[in-house]
């Protein structure tokens, strides 16, 4: 297959922002009153599915504090952990690689959309990209809502198109969007070494795979 779009999500496959996605959470928590979290187990939870999920998935938070603690997490998350982060070993030749070879390149991710352009810029990674798509204000898009955004965006058929993630949440955006997907095993959901499933287009163990593979 020969996909014309390649849409990549940003926390665990183009970043580990694990770092200051974990500090800002348990400075949130802290804030609320509650005790924070220290096994990193848990607090990957954190990283892939919509912000009002992952209060709940990971510290049990009653849902009447999720208004609060979205607040509050954006509000520490730009104060003290966007930029506490970096790219993974070989992402920028690949992405450098990929635009040479003729491809669109778009980031369709849950993060919010204004802080993960910004976090693009400041990387230097914004200039690779045709599309810069993230969750709303609210965290009411769907990962699948996102990626039909990017398609709009660039006017590419859903058959032209492939979303890389490393989350099951990245997975069934896919699957909704109705675009192939290719996991891969280095952020923070997909186990590493994990078999391919039949959903999955491709299972990429390196980064510079998805060279090979796209």
């Amino acid at each position: 297959m020969n996909f014309k779009l390649a849409i990549f999500d940003l926390d665990g496959t183009l970043m580990n922002t694990s770092p200051g996605i974990f500090a800002s959470a348990n400075a949130t928590v802290v804030q609320l009153g509650l005790e924070p979290e220290h096994d990193p187990r848990q607090l990957s939870k954190f990283i892939g599915p919509p912000i009002t999920q992952c209060f709940v998935k990971v510290y049990d938070l009653d849902p009447a504090l999720i208004e609060q603690a979205v607040i509050l997490y954006r509000k520490e998350y730009d104060e003290h952990g966007r930029f506490n982060a970096e790219p993974y070993e070989h992402i920028v030749e690949t992405l450098e690689e990929l635009k040479k070879r003729g491809y669109l390149l778009a980031v369709g991710t849950l993060k919010y959309e204004k802080l993960a352009q910004q976090m693009m810029e400041h990387f230097g990674l914004a200039p690779y990209f045709d599309s810069i798509r993230g969750a709303d204000a609210s965290s009411t898009l769907s990962k699948a809502d996102i990626v039909r955004k990017v398609l709009d965006d660039l006017g590419v058929a859903q058959s032209d198109a492939v979303l890389i993630g490393d989350t099951t949440h990245d997975q069934k955006g896919a699957i909704e969007a109705g675009i192939a997907f290719i996991a891969v095993d280095w952020g923070f959901g997909f186990p590493k070494g994990m078999e391919r499933e039949p959903s999955m287009y491709a299972m990429a163990r390196e980064v510079e795979d998805l060279v090979t593979l796209l």
